[in-house]
């Protein structure tokens, strides 16, 4: 099928190509240049400026997305590859139909905004999706289309220059101490068990879920873990003598590699405990929600405002930055009043010292 015809005073195409429809508008009000923009429009799809070799039209996007993931579960790790099928399935909601040549910058803006608006996945509080959140969906999507660009198909990334969104960190919690006792009388096991080393080693949640046994040094109360995509990640951690018992308990115990091992294969280490840890927060009457990961938060700033300094924290918790570490730091106003309080005593006793200096040396007969 092969049409010219008139909207307005604007010529369009509506022509079939590889049994994909197209219809555009030329943006010519003249027949004969319309003609030619449609005749051109045409050989660029069956050349795609190739020379003789035909190169085939980019799928939708939802026929692509099982190629992409295809080759994610194959080139990543596990944790990456869940990732990248989670901001997908956003994706999909916003691109499914398109064709991948069609996506362009302005509808990739128009995700940003639209996904700003959806609210948090098993939400409880109304919260909507943060700025990070959409920021990784972006992150696949600009992977997704270079993957395309690699394998010769004929598109142009739609992401680029399209301006990430400022993160503030903004859902960053740290737990009180009463709130603590709280949500740990509310949990179940293995929850108590994963919440307490977290709160005592601000080791992050999946890093816990999969401890090993064999990573266990109980004479020299320490933990090794093997992974991470940094060299810093793979660190050694001291245990509390709480961290020890509880750890010590799970290793007579275990019947396989890991100290959380999966309920259904003892093999392999327990994958997920956000339903156990959503209902916990309900069960313990905590109003303002928090996250699992948010107990890392919360041992970093009882660290910080205890006295470790920065440098000894960033190793602990794996950080090759002391800025990244400095994320993870929120003194509480109890915490900050007594900095203040300091800075008040340190100011009273100089300036004392200072005015009886000043007193002493009026009392110095002149030569």
């Amino acid at each position: 099928m092969c049409a010219l015809y008139r909207r307005g005073k604007v010529w369009w195409y509506d022509f079939t190509i590889d049994g994909r429809r197209i219809q555009q508008s030329t943006g010519l009000a003249n027949k004969k240049a319309a003609e030619y923009a449609e005749s051109k429009r045409k050989l660029e799809l069956l050349e795609r400026r190739a020379g003789i070799a035909r190169r085939p039209l980019p799928p939708r996007f939802e026929e692509y997305l099982r190629e992409f993931l295809a080759w994610s579960r194959q080139q990543h790790r596990p944790k990456t590859y869940q990732l990248h099928v989670n901001n997908c399935k956003a994706l999909l909601r916003h691109f499914s139909g398109k064709w991948l040549d069609q996506i362009s910058a302005a509808m990739v803006e128009d995700f940003k905004l639209a996904r700003l608006t959806e609210a948090r996945r098993n939400a409880r509080d109304g919260s909507r999706v943060g700025p990070a959140t959409v920021n990784r969906a972006l992150t696949t999507l600009k992977l997704l289309f270079n993957h395309a660009v690699r394998g010769g198909l004929a598109v142009a990334n739609p992401t680029e220059g399209v301006a990430f969104l400022q993160e503030h960190g903004e859902r960053m919690r740290v737990l009180s101490f009463e709130e603590e006792w709280s949500y740990l009388q509310a949990a179940g096991q293995p929850l108590r068990d994963i919440a307490r080393v977290i709160l005592d080693t601000g080791m992050r949640p999946e890093e816990v879920f999969r401890l090993e046994v064999a990573n266990l040094d109980f004479d020299r109360r320490i933990i090794f873990n093997p992974h991470g995509k940094t060299s810093a990640a793979k660190r050694t951690i001291p245990m509390t003598s709480e961290v020890w018992e509880l750890l010590k308990r799970l290793a007579i115990a275990a019947r396989g590699r890991f100290a959380f091992p999966c309920p259904r294969d003892c093999n392999k280490p327990i994958g997920s405990v956000r339903k156990a840890h959503d209902a916990a927060v309900v069960r313990a009457g905590i109003q303002d929600h928090f996250r699992l990961y948010d107990l890392r938060h919360t041992f970093a700033s009882r660290a910080a405002m205890s006295g470790v300094d920065l440098p000894a924290l960033a190793v602990l918790l794996g950080h090759t930055k002391i800025q990244m570490t400095m994320r993870y730091v929120h003194p509480s106003e109890e915490h900050k009043r007594e900095a203040i309080g300091k800075v008040e005593v340190f100011k009273r006793a100089g300036g004392q010292k200072a005015a009886q200096n000043a007193r002493e040396s009026l009392q110095i007969p002149l030569q």
